[in-house]
């Protein structure tokens, strides 16, 4: 196996000695800037129910649980050495009933229609094996009203990295848009992009 192979998979689902060590680093520098991003864009409040899809270190969810009171923050990542990570870093949050991340394959677990009021997913969207299936998952997820916030790397800085194309299904803007408005979301649909250097970063933002 080729190291773009090797580490295109532990990108995917983390595991063993490299993802104990490594990707948690890897993930927690590489994806500050989107993590905030994201939290600017989901305006978290206190009674709300959110969902994070591949969780990873649970950093987000981490930033998140300081703003709910009365409402909740569900995690979900099927690597086991990320949910570990996870738990550990959200223990508190987790104790006081705040948080709950739970090691499972988002499209295999059930969840009640209309339990969210809002969702997202930091840089997991490559890796969704049915995606079509997955993002109407999450419009069923969400009650009406609820949102939806997608965050990905611009297309042309992926494409220039050495990724396995076996692992990775890249996306333009333009495609994330309209998965998401083929999917139900038709309240609106808007691409937010920002600039880190000569790097950009898009957060597809859906209304149900």
């Amino acid at each position: 196996m080729s190291f773009s192979t090797f580490f295109s998979e532990q990108a995917r689902q983390p595991s063993g000695l490299f993802g104990r060590i490594v990707m948690p680093v890897v993930f927690d520098r590489g994806n500050a800037f989107l993590n905030g991003f994201v939290n600017a864009l989901m305006a978290v409040q206190p009674n709300d129910r959110v969902l994070e899809i591949g969780c990873g270190t649970g950093k987000l969810i981490n930033i998140m649980a300081k703003k709910i009171d009365k409402g909740i923050i569900s995690g979900i990542d099927f690597s086991s050495t990320m949910v570990t990570i996870a738990k550990r870093r959200n223990k508190k949050s987790i104790a006081s009933g705040i948080v709950n991340i739970i090691q499972a394959n988002f499209d295999d677990i059930s969840y009640t229609k209309g339990s969210f009021t809002k969702a997202c997913s930091v840089n997991t969207l490559y890796f969704w094996k049915n995606v079509e299936n997955t993002v109407k998952k999450v419009f069923e997820l969400l009650e009406s009203g609820g949102q939806f916030v997608v965050a990905f790397e611009d297309i042309k800085q992926l494409e220039q990295r050495k990724l396995s194309d076996n692992v990775f299904q890249l996306y333009t803007d333009s495609d994330v848009k309209r998965l998401l408005t083929n999917a139900g979301f038709s309240n609106g649909v808007f691409i937010e992009t920002r600039k880190k250097r000569n790097l950009s970063f898009h957060c597809a933002v859906a209304m149900k």
